[in-house]
């Protein structure tokens, strides 16, 4: 038989060989800039006045109530507030400058926000000592200096200095009249202020302090329970320690309003477990973080390896009413939907098996102490690893919080962050940061509850901890639109292969600082609308899965995004099976890079011909953060075929070095592919459509601190970025051309925009970066070679934290598509990669499924 040129029979092909490590320097700025004002003399007179009246006098002897805390002085917070930008501007915000700073003067900014007005505000720490300093500085800005004037970049864009109430710390709003007590977070300014001391002043004001505490790299998240007006009163012991107060997590009990309806049929059960043989000896595992699990149940025996509670007093069962929570993600995770393997008659052999933790206490316990999911999820994470340290894993969490806004991290979102970057407590010991053990966790957007379609159906924002920049965020679409029999007359919400509608999205959180979430789509299940417009859940669209009552109801109908992340653990599964050497990055890689939209999504981005659907590139951004990447494709994730090839390449990277001066960091390297590019096979196509895609996957270290949610480069540990040769251009212009990018970010040739998605224009939050080439095949025929380059993160900027010379790594996935044509792309690349193999005399066995070294 012939080749079929879409089958998916090939390796992936590794690009390692062709990596070219060089030296990188960050090129001089411009400086050239155009005064924002021309009375700088009167606008130093407004903030000093300002300031003095913020700062107020400064406490006469024996009235002063400020504690004496190690690493903290005396001081006083003042609210700053930028410019509003002029109305015709197309800046996203007037920021609230880095250089505010004066470390040397521990005068640091706590917090900051962005405003609806296109401002920004941020909380500013000025020590007693420093009052004076901080007057002359803005003095000498308000002076005639001619064109030499200092500090112009500190203070032109701000605007006001306020006094702030105590009130102003606690995020989210809060009423200092209510007397209950709740569990509060306090994030610490660690390690300039010592966290311990300031916990004993606590216990010694008779407020109770969780032993268990967050730690990131500047702040400590401790756990007070006390009232507001106590809390607060405390709080204002000690300026400058406390970044921002949350109230910590409540309840996290999953979206699950379910009806009574019951499948219950044991004979299915029964006929499919008699097919299922279980994975092979040191198969990859799916560890499930939520209520526990039936591990009686027959269809999860064979694949189950082990079920455990965070509290030893919880037990491991699924104790979640209506047919349970975590034994149907179980299910899920192992098979799939249920559904048309019950409609089968073949057998089923498991690639990969599924572990329970129960992360969430049963009916009649009290909550965990302190009620912080980042401490339990991080608990749950190392527990699961002591039991079964050498197992290959992910990890699959479907449940969220409406309790913070993601618009910005919070310390469970930093924690799943900390999680897979290994830089959870337990991680270090020594081992260099890119060596430390890296985890692939599935995390789901948060649901949509039922309710009339206009506000059902557009999209809703995520919820915490779904905002994790290293998590895989799951959202949800659906090809489940049978209606259930009547009466009454019902139909469904939205048609096949669209967006589910209990999926949320980013559309409403701002685009320069919040990653494009949720990265793929999953089915999710569908509702049911009736006449009057009112949308529900019904088990004719949802998926099938195991239920938690063995006996009366083994199986049950699941849905929403918690069943869309069970799927995903599912693909998560398989792929690690089928490519157990890979690392957990470039799994997450492989996973976008296989995603495609389904037909009536695809015509929201792609036009007629070779073009992408006409739309400024920010609305273009706005449908990915509906709708994702699309949908996984795990044959595509596994494997090529000849008409369309998948590149991969692993390499660690040295983002910082030590400048000349020996104190601060400067950019340190830089990775050039020159690509084994099937030029002859494109070329040969002329003026056919082709596509690539191009995704560059690593995992940062978080640094949770109240700068987080307005500078995501004090967030991230370090950043990369790529850059793709265009079409005729030299390699020493490509290389030119990088530094120049980053001297003014987005640069780029006009005439070559419109073939990208998104274009470089589009830099935003996150670990995870992926643009779409569409055009003709003579047109990517240039574009043979691709760099990966660093930006900042505090590893460079906070030197006092001595990881400048720290190594970290990234996955990058390059794929190229000419589906529906003849033309074998792969042999192509193939010959090259084996041409580079003989030429260095070096055979790199990859992982199951992918090829050269």
């Amino acid at each position: 038989m012939p080749d079929t040129f879409d089958s998916r029979n090939r390796p992936h092909l590794s690009i390692d060989l062709f990596r070219e490590t060089s030296a990188y320097k960050f090129p001089p700025r411009n400086l050239g800039r155009k005064p924002r004002r021309n009375d700088h003399a009167a606008h130093a007179a407004t903030l000093l006045q300002q300031l003095d009246s913020s700062l107020g006098n400064l406490p006469s002897p024996g009235t002063d109530l400020r504690l004496s805390i190690q690493g903290l002085k005396p001081g006083t917070v003042v609210e700053v507030t930028t410019a509003t930008p002029p109305e015709n501007s197309r800046v996203k915000a007037v920021r609230v400058p880095a250089t505010l700073e004066f470390p040397t003067q521990d005068v640091v900014v706590l917090r900051s926000q962005r405003n609806e007005n296109r401002t920004e505000s941020a909380l500013l720490f000025i020590p007693d000592e420093a009052r004076t300093f901080l007057k002359r500085r803005i003095s000498a800005y308000g002076e005639d200096h001619g064109d030499d004037r200092p500090d112009v970049e500190r203070f032109e864009v701000i605007e006001a200095i306020r006094k702030i109430a105590v009130e102003t710390l606690f995020t989210g709003g809060v009423d200092l009249n209510v007397p209950d007590q709740f569990w509060w977070e306090l994030w610490i300014r660690e390690p300039g202020v010592s966290a311990r001391q300031l916990a004993d002043a606590a216990r010694s004001a008779n407020i109770e302090v969780h032993a268990d505490r967050l730690i990131f790299p500047e702040t400590t998240v401790l756990f007070f329970h006390a009232s507001a007006a106590v809390l607060a009163a405390f709080a204002e012991t000690v300026p400058g320690a406390v970044t921002e107060i949350r109230r910590a997590t409540g309840t996290i009990e999953p979206f699950l309003e379910r009806g009574a309806t019951g499948i219950g049929q044991h004979d299915w059960v029964e006929e499919l477990a008699g097919r299922v043989t279980g994975p092979v000896e040191g198969a990859p595992v799916v560890c499930v973080l939520d209520t526990g699990v039936a591990a009686a149940h027959p269809l999860l025996a064979p694949g189950l390896h082990g079920a455990w509670a965070y509290d030893a007093a919880w037990g491991v069962d699924d104790h979640y009413a209506n047919g349970g929570h975590g034994t149907p993600i179980a299910g899920l995770v192992l098979y799939g939907d249920l559904d048309p393997l019950m409609n089968d008659a073949r057998d089923v052999r498991l690639t990969h098996g599924a572990e329970s933790m129960k992360l969430l206490p049963p009916r009649g316990f009290p909550p965990t102490q302190p009620p912080s999911y980042g401490v339990v999820t991080q608990g749950a994470v190392g527990a699961v690893e002591a039991e079964r340290p050498d197992a290959l894993r992910s990890f699959c969490l479907a449940s969220s919080t409406t309790d913070f806004s993601p618009s910005r991290p919070s310390t469970w979102s930093g924690a799943l962050d900390q999680i897979a970057s290994g830089s959870m407590p337990g991680d270090e010991s020594g081992i260099p940061a890119a060596q430390r053990p890296k985890r692939l966790i599935v995390v789901s957007t948060g649901n949509v509850a039922g309710g009339m379609q206009e506000d059902v159906l557009p999209s809703q924002p995520i919820e915490d901890p779904s905002q994790s920049w290293n998590a895989l965020t799951i959202g949800g679409f659906t090809r489940k639109e049978q209606a259930p029999t009547p009466p009454p007359v019902m139909h469904p919400a939205v048609p096949a292969n669209h967006r589910s509608p209990y999926s949320r999205g980013t559309c409403l959180l701002p685009e320069d600082l919040t990653p494009i979430k949720p990265e793929v789509l999953f089915e999710a299940g569908n509702m049911v609308a009736d006449a009057a417009g009112f949308c529900g859940w019904d088990p004719a669209v949802s998926l099938l899965s195991t239920g938690a009552d063995v006996v009366t109801e083994p199986l049950v109908p699941f849905w929403a995004t918690s069943a869309a992340t069970a799927m995903a653990g599912n693909f998560a599964g398989r792929l690690q099976a089928a490519h157990p050497d890979l690392w957990p990055e470039t799994h997450r890689a492989l996973t976008v890079d296989s995603a495609r939209w389904p037909e009536p999504i695809r015509k929201k981005f792609i036009g007629t011909g070779a073009h992408w659907k006409t739309g400024t590139k920010t609305e273009k951004q706005q449908k990915l953060r509906e709708f994702g990447y699309g949908v996984p494709d795990i044959e595509r994730a596994m494997l090529s075929a000849q008409n369309d090839a998948t590149l991969v390449a692993q390499a660690e990277i040295q983002p910082y070095t030590t400048g000349n001066d020996g104190r601060g960091g400067v950019f340190n390297e830089m990775h050039f592919y020159d690509l084994p590019w099937p030029r002859a096979a494109l070329e040969a196509l002329e003026n056919e459509v082709v596509s690539m895609k191009i995704t560059l996957s690593y995992f940062i270290e978080p640094n949770l601190t109240g700068k987080a949610a307005t500078r995501p480069e004090t967030y991230r540990s370090f950043g990369l970025r790529f850059a793709m040769k265009k079409r005729n251009e030299s390699d020493a212009r490509f290389r030119s051309r990088i530094t120049a990018s980053q001297a003014n970010p987005g640069s780029e040739v006009d005439e070559e925009a419109s073939y990208w998605l998104l274009g470089p224009k589009a830099i935003q939050a996150g670990s995870l970066h992926c643009d779409l080439w569409r055009g003709l095949a003579i047109e990517l025929a240039g574009h043979d070679s691709i760099a990966v380059y660093p930006v900042g993160g505090w590893w460079k900027s906070h030197v006092g934290q001595r990881r400048i010379t720290d190594k970290a790594r990234y996955a990058l996935v390059i794929s190229l598509s000419a589906p529906g044509h003849n033309v074998d792309l792969y042999s192509e690349i193939e010959t090259l990669v084996d041409a580079k193999e003989a030429e260095v005399a070096l055979t790199v066995t990859g992982g199951a499924g992918l090829r050269g070294g």
